[in-house]
């Protein structure tokens, strides 16, 4: 199908914007989740007011997206608001207090269900609640978060493709992010500047990371 007909990225885009999640366009356009998805992160990258004024024209959703909030949410949100009144920071996953690791991590399995998509409007509004701005917190903490974002996406390619993404010779700006992105800790490997818990996720989730591009690519 064209990109100009309907189900095309343009009209994915301007959907998603215009509050609309991304099941009920998987629904509305027949176009595969995995694709809706793709556009909305790419989307995302180009356009970082994609996903707030995606959120401001939501609607509330009834049903599971009211779910109450596990239980263990409250001491934990309990943690991260007095180490922001302690500290004036967000918690960052390359602290030396391992505590402060646990809060950091926690909050970004939450933004990473966020920024998916997957996280319910009822969890959403709570999380509002409890530690305003827990969507924007500092520059640390988004790094990290995206950080995480790019291993995902890079796991989902190889299990998808059987490959690892090429930065040279890409099919499309995906790959080729995806492709810089695998480069960019396979230098910092090489320099010995790539954080050991990064290095840990890469190893245990995307086996064979720091090998040769073209390692698992099947044939054309």
């Amino acid at each position: 199908m064209d990109e100009s007909e309907s189900g095309g990225e343009g009209e994915t885009v301007r959907m998603f914007r215009t509050g609309i999640p991304a099941p009920t366009i998987v629904e509305l356009t027949g176009v595969p989740r995995s694709t809706v998805f793709r556009r909305i992160q790419v989307a995302t990258d180009r356009d970082p007011t994609l996903h707030s004024d995606h959120t401001a024209n939501r609607k509330p959703t009834p049903g599971p997206e009211t779910k109450t909030v596990p239980a263990s949410w409250a001491a934990r949100t309990q943690e991260i608001h007095e180490y922001r009144a302690r500290t004036g920071c967000w918690p960052h996953q390359h602290s030396g207090d391992a505590e402060t690791r646990a809060m950091a991590g926690w909050l970004a399995v939450r933004l990473a269900a966020w920024r998916r998509l997957e996280l319910p409007s009822g969890h959403e509004a709570w999380l509002d609640q409890q530690i305003p701005g827990w969507k924007q917190p500092s520059r640390a903490v988004r790094d990290a978060q995206r950080w995480l974002e790019r291993l995902d996406q890079l796991v989902t390619f190889t299990n998808q493709t059987g490959s690892w993404p090429r930065y040279p010779a890409a099919a499309d700006d995906h790959e080729r992010v995806l492709g810089v992105w695998r480069h960019v800790q396979r230098q910092k490997l090489s320099q010995g500047t790539l954080a050991p818990d990064q290095l840990a996720a890469l190893d245990s989730r995307a086996h064979g990371w720091a090998g040769l591009t073209r390692q698992g690519r099947r044939d054309s």
